[in-house]
């Protein structure tokens, strides 16, 4: 996650007020979206209540919600100490993101705390971590946004398999075979 948030990006821990952007529509297929936005433009933060903000402040870097103490529980947490680990979780600078969904601006969501600032990663930084390049522009509002980063694949894995598989229809005489846990005959595949 390092390399990726502050390696060249350098993305800034302080998110901006998105209420100074300046209002901004594209037409497209007849229909009238907001946007189209840059990156930067997306590194917009919540207002966070004062309980978020001590609860975050109580979860250290892997943390989640099991290391909050007591008083700072939702009382729907109190009784119920199984579950995900990764409900208020925040992340690590040293260990790859978990796998990005729709609503990762929410922490109560899934391990979406940045691993430093007391706040969840935003859209920019969700959108980085998908493999999106700086210059994208993403158009619509922030919950329809976060759905297109939420929902892509990660451009990265992407890119992989499109490699794969352009090399396996460049090389049709190579066959690509998967085993069973059995070791049973091989299935060709290609």
């Amino acid at each position: 996650m390092w390399d990726a948030l502050q390696g060249e990006r350098k993305v800034p821990f302080e998110t901006i007020d998105e209420r100074g952007l300046q209002p901004r529509l594209t037409e497209y297929g007849g229909r009238v979206f907001e946007g189209a936005f840059s990156g930067i433009e997306l590194h917009t933060g919540r207002n966070y209540t004062p309980l978020s903000l001590k609860r975050f402040a109580a979860i250290p870097v892997g943390g989640n919600r099991f290391d909050l103490p007591r008083h700072l529980e939702a009382r729907c947490w109190r009784d119920h100490r199984r579950g995900s680990a990764d409900v208020m979780g925040r992340l690590h600078w040293d260990k790859p993101s978990v796998t990005i969904r729709t609503e990762f601006f929410k922490p109560e969501k899934g391990r979406y705390l940045h691993p430093e600032a007391m706040r969840a990663i935003t859209h920019w930084e969700a959108a980085i971590l998908q493999g999106f390049p700086d210059d994208y522009r993403f158009i619509g509002t922030r919950t329809a946004i976060a759905k297109q980063i939420g929902n892509a694949v990660p451009i990265p894995l992407g890119r992989a398999i499109a490699t794969q598989l352009l090399d396996a229809l460049d090389h049709p005489d190579h066959s690509f075979s998967v085993a069973s846990a059995d070791r049973a005959p091989q299935l060709a595949l290609f």
